[in-house]
């Protein structure tokens, strides 16, 4: 692998393990509006748009969807470097919890961090197809 390759992965997974270890940046925001993206193959998709805020949209389920009407004043939970949703209160009450995100992010981090450190090495030789050797 290349020296850039193994310099951008390093990036990257600085920049993943940053986004999932350090502080949420909470945010009070408007609801602006509702978003519902109806699947023929999966369960429908629900998105909440906001005004107010660094954040303009979050994904969440069906009840949060439900709980929250156009207008309302909600905290969201927000990762630094991506942007991504944590969870979103209304006062007290909780209407979307952080899901395990964070804790699926050390996959990725721990490949990107074995390719650049070289403990991973890409190899395409001329009778095989591309192949993964551990070096």
């Amino acid at each position: 692998m290349d020296v850039l390759t193994r310099l951008a992965a390093l990036l990257i997974a600085i920049l993943l393990a940053i986004d999932a270890f350090s502080a949420e940046r909470t945010e009070t925001l408007r609801v602006d509006r509702h978003e519902r993206t109806v699947r023929w193959t999966h369960d429908d998709a629900y998105r909440l748009h906001f005004v107010g805020g660094r954040v303009e949209s979050c994904a969440v389920g069906w009840s949060a969807f439900q709980a929250l009407a156009d207008g309302d004043e909600v905290s969201v939970d927000t990762s630094p470097v991506f942007k991504s949703c944590d969870g979103i209160r209304r006062g007290d009450e909780v209407v979307s919890r952080p899901n395990l995100h964070k804790w699926l992010l050390l996959v990725p981090m721990a490949i990107l961090l074995a390719a650049a450190f070289g403990w991973i090495q890409f190899e395409r030789r001329f009778e095989d197809e591309r192949r993964w050797w551990f070096g």
